[in-house]
């Protein structure tokens, strides 16, 4: 029972040590596998409560206005509306140019009427709401989409397609725009649309484009060639129908002035 001294290592036979060696490292490996699982399972639980539904779109996020360039605000007045004006003119450009257009006839109509009634002799006539209301819904609704549409193609069409050069450029745009295609549609459909709204019948309308036309025509060519040429020489093309409005303006003022009262309703009034 009592061994006399220190008592010597118990030393087990090279088999029996490769068994419990073996044992050993099955066991250790059998409790990682079992650690490996429990992890995983653990991951597949946490993402299945967390995953989204199957075929339920989560809402989509405002769209947020672009934001205003910090150097904007170092700018004047005029100079931030240009700004701001340019930004909505390339995120929507066909509204903008609505609006725009919408306006300037609008501002066109009433100069107009105003120099009728002080060069009128005797009593003035009265303002005309109705002939305001026609020229600011040709204005903002049925001019800018087909004119927008027009300066895109006639930018396609020169410069893309036919490849011109820089210096042949405008003049390219010009006759075609003038002798081709434009002249002739945009002028009709004005007298066209204006006659509808006032009421008239399609042969009315149809007679009032034929006795309007050809005057219509030789006014535009005179006034509007120049004008076109130096547009499309220096100004973009998203700013082209803007530079054709704001001399609408002054185009009507003009007819205004040079015909008097009992011809202005005869007098050719022309679009490019």
């Amino acid at each position: 029972l009592f061994w006399p001294g220190p008592r010597p290592p118990l030393r087990l036979p090279a088999p029996a040590r490769n068994t419990m060696l073996c044992s050993r490292a099955s066991v250790l490996s059998r409790g990682t596998r079992l650690q490996t699982a429990v992890v995983r399972a653990g991951m597949r639980f946490s993402s299945s409560t967390t995953a989204k539904p199957q075929g339920v779109v989560p809402p989509a996020k405002p769209h947020a206005a672009p934001p205003v360039p910090p150097e904007t605000a170092k700018l004047s007045a005029p100079q931030r509306f240009a700004a701001w004006y340019e930004r909505c003119l390339e995120a929507q450009p066909i509204p903008t140019k609505m609006v725009t257009s919408g306006i300037l006839f609008s501002v066109g109509d009433v100069v107009g009427q105003t120099i009728m009634r002080v060069r009128a002799d005797g009593e003035p006539p009265a303002f005309d709401w109705a002939r305001l209301m026609r020229a600011a819904l040709f204005g903002g609704v049925f001019y800018p989409p087909v004119a927008h549409l027009h300066y895109n193609f006639l930018e396609w069409l020169v410069v893309k397609r036919m490849t011109v050069s820089v210096n042949v450029m405008p003049w390219a745009k010009m006759f075609i725009e003038q002798f081709v295609y434009w002249g002739y549609f945009s002028n009709a459909y004005y007298h066209s649309v204006l006659g509808a709204l006032q009421g008239m019948t399609p042969a009315q309308v149809y007679k009032r484009v034929a006795d309007t036309l050809w005057d219509t025509m030789k006014a535009q060519w005179a006034f509007w060639i120049p004008v076109q040429l130096l547009n499309f020489k220096f100004v973009p093309v998203r700013h082209q129908l803007n530079v054709v409005l704001v001399v609408s303006l002054f185009w009507t003022t003009f007819l205004s002035i040079a015909f008097p009262p009992a011809q202005v309703e005869k007098a050719p009034e022309t679009l490019p």
